[in-house]
């Protein structure tokens, strides 16, 4: 299955498999490249020109259960004739390190799904820390899977985060070194978020993976359906969104439904989806 994705360019993505291998998806096809001492590959994101950083460790997709101490942040580097990896960070506190955003020039911010905190990592000395920690972080008590913190973006001055098991789509602000400068707000509420991505004005595009949808929330926190529902494997799934760099395409990759079948029944093979605005 697809897990999160990045834009290349006007023709071209990249995206992560939930198996150890990066897939460009263009045409003709390019030889993906392969991380062979884990299991799983969660969110990407650019750090230079063809260069991305990757979350790496072993992760069961059946159970939603994380290993850890088995995370590693890996730099992909897509610019020469062949892709090659090399490890920018080990975390070995984290439990399960699983959305992924730049910051600045040499910031990553790295969400911790089950910890329900954001890890700050310096690309260029490989040191990490905690940097954001809220009680809308941590996954919801009583319920089967701990996924709390999960997809992120960063718009301005304030980092945007989904907390899918508290069922939340939450802002904070931020200083350069992306320490907390205010109290979190909760812009929307009532929805089963996996990933995200978060326009210029503030306009949240958030992948329902369970619901098997993709939804927009603008600046007020008013919901809208923009492709999918639990009835249909339009895109089935949902596990990640993001956007092309004129604003006039999404791209949504999805599971296929394995998560959340639709009807209880449907499955099919992982895709990524184009949808114009």
């Amino acid at each position: 299955m697809y897990f999160r994705l990045e834009i290349l360019g006007l023709f071209a993505l990249i995206t992560t498999l939930i198996s150890p291998t990066l897939a460009l998806p263009t045409v003709p096809t390019t030889i993906p490249s392969s991380i062979s001492t884990v299991f799983h590959l969660l969110g990407i994101t650019q750090i230079d020109s063809d260069v991305y950083a990757v979350i790496a460790g072993n992760f069961s997709i059946s159970t939603v259960n994380s290993t850890p101490g088995s995370y590693v942040i890996w730099r992909l580097d897509a610019s020469g004739s062949a892709p090659s990896a090399s490890i920018l960070a080990r975390i070995p506190e984290a439990e399960f390190p699983n959305g992924i955003a730049r910051f600045g020039q040499n910031l990553l911010l790295i969400t911790d799904s089950a910890k329900g905190v954001i890890w700050r990592l310096d690309v260029r000395s490989g040191l990490y820390s905690q940097a954001l920690s809220d009680p809308s972080m941590l996954p919801a008590a009583g319920q089967p899977y701990a996924v709390g913190v999960n997809g992120i973006d960063v718009r301005g001055r304030y980092v945007y985060y989904t907390s899918t098991t508290q069922m939340l789509l939450c802002r904070v602000p931020v200083n350069s070194v992306a320490e907390a400068t205010g109290p979190v707000e909760v812009i929307t509420s009532g929805i089963t978020p996996d990933d995200l991505m978060v326009g210029n004005d503030g306009t949240a595009y958030i992948s329902t993976n369970p619901d098997n949808g993709l939804v927009q929330v603008d600046p007020r926190g008013r919901v809208r359906l923009v492709a999918g529902n639990q009835f249909t494997i339009a895109v089935g799934g949902s596990t990640a969104v993001a956007g092309s760099k004129d604003g006039s395409v999404l791209y949504v990759t999805t599971s296929g439904g394995q998560f959340s079948p639709i009807l209880g029944k449907i499955i099919e093979p992982a895709k990524v989806v184009a949808i114009h605005l």
